[in-house]
């Protein structure tokens, strides 16, 4: 596959710094202040684990970016000089009873050894019984014919950057190519973010009071997929003046007031503390809800009626710390951290109707670890409280 842009060649590249060396257990650092709770994994040797949804009968729809392919298979391009594209994403059931891959066979794009895989990357609770299914980047990191197998390229092509609804059964509706129309939209608008467009990848879907949201980390925007599978912008999240990055809008979670909420990889630096919450009220100009976060991945409401997000990494993107966290805001603004010392590369969120929450632990591993001593039993969904 060709290279593979921001939030994945970011996580990508992430994995690689982690797996260069032995790397030490993570500390709290100045994160010392939560109420860690109960802490259980409930599912592990999972391939890059990433969205997650509150399902049906108390269980959870995940999204596993898969373990890449056959080595045979990588070409030159992606942030570690190859990329290796296979078959083994899957969009999954979680529950007491073990992990059920209910549409398995997808497309997963990573380097050799299977570590931060793009492909299946979030899901979201749909109506009757159905689920929604996103694929992370669009076809224009395809590239030409004869570069790979034809398989695993009409795989790619049928569904990088696209959005499915999926039935309890595994049968699948392809509702919209959300990727490649957001991709359109920023190649006509270079200025906005000029050392990155045209580009875009789907990082979060929400289906919330019959409406399908999309939070784009590669186009920097917050979308709505219609009915007919058209894309609208909602929203475009800019960057302060110099900053070294874009945005990376990775989340998007309704809140209370009926206001959507859209967090940030980086809010426009690799350092620690630039990551923002957005409100976003459609038909208003976005407004920063929350500043002083680090590399948030994942978020949403608890049944509390509190903010959680997921920091991928606290000591910020890079380091060579790989400890993640999970910071609660409440309804006055007050933070606890819940996850410090305890969670490596974290990414998706859903919250449980008993007051627990998830998480998906080792978001960048493959389902054998990423090396000595860290994530040795692969991705991971942890229950906190």
């Amino acid at each position: 596959m060709s290279r593979l842009r921001n939030l994945t060649g970011i996580l990508m590249a992430a994995g690689l710094a982690a797996t260069a060396a032995v790397i030490a257990a993570p500390t709290a650092g100045a994160h010392t202040n939560g109420d860690h709770g109960r802490f259980t994994v409930v599912a592990d040797h999972l391939n890059n684990p990433r969205g997650l949804s509150p399902a049906p009968g108390g269980g959870l729809y995940l999204a596993e970016a898969g373990s890449g392919g056959d080595p045979a298979d990588c070409s030159a391009g992606g942030p570690e000089g190859e990329s290796c594209p296979g078959l083994t994403g899957s969009f999954d059931l979680v529950t007491h009873h073990g992990v059920k891959r209910i549409v398995t066979g997808l497309i997963s794009v990573s380097g050799a050894g299977g570590v931060a895989a793009t492909g299946p990357v979030s899901v979201s609770r749909g109506p009757d019984g159905k689920f929604y299914g996103l694929f992370g980047e669009n076809t224009h990191v395809v590239p030409p014919a004869g570069a790979v197998p034809d398989e695993l390229r009409n795989a790619a092509l049928a569904q990088l950057g696209h959005l499915w609804l999926v039935k309890p059964n595994g049968s699948v509706k392809d509702v919209s190519d959300v990727g490649d129309q957001d991709y359109i939209w920023t190649s006509t608008r270079v200025p906005l973010a000029p050392n990155d467009f045209p580009d875009a990848n789907p990082n979060t879907v929400l289906y919330s009071n019959g409406h399908r949201y999309v939070a784009d980390a590669g186009a920097n925007l917050l979308a709505e997929v219609k009915q007919n599978g058209t894309v609208k912008v909602l929203a475009f999240f800019p960057v302060p003046a110099g900053s070294q990055s874009d945005a990376v809008a990775t989340c998007v979670a309704r809140g209370p007031d009926g206001a959507l909420y859209v967090s940030e990889l980086l809010g426009g630096f690799y350092t620690p503390g630039h990551a923002r919450i957005w409100r976003v009220v459609p038909g208003h100009a976005p407004r920063v809800w929350a500043t002083g976060l680090t590399t948030v991945q994942g978020c949403g409401f608890g049944k509390d009626g509190a903010f959680y997000a997921t920091e991928f990494q606290t000591a910020g993107l890079f380091a060579p710390d790989p400890g993640g966290d999970v910071v609660r805001i409440d309804r006055h603004g007050h933070r606890t951290h819940l996850g410090v010392g305890k969670l490596l590369y974290p990414s998706g969120f859903a919250a449980g109707s008993d007051g627990a929450i998830y998480v998906s632990n080792c978001s960048i591993a493959p389902a054998t670890g990423m090396g000595p001593g860290l994530c040795p039993t692969g991705g991971q969904v942890v229950r906190i409280g």
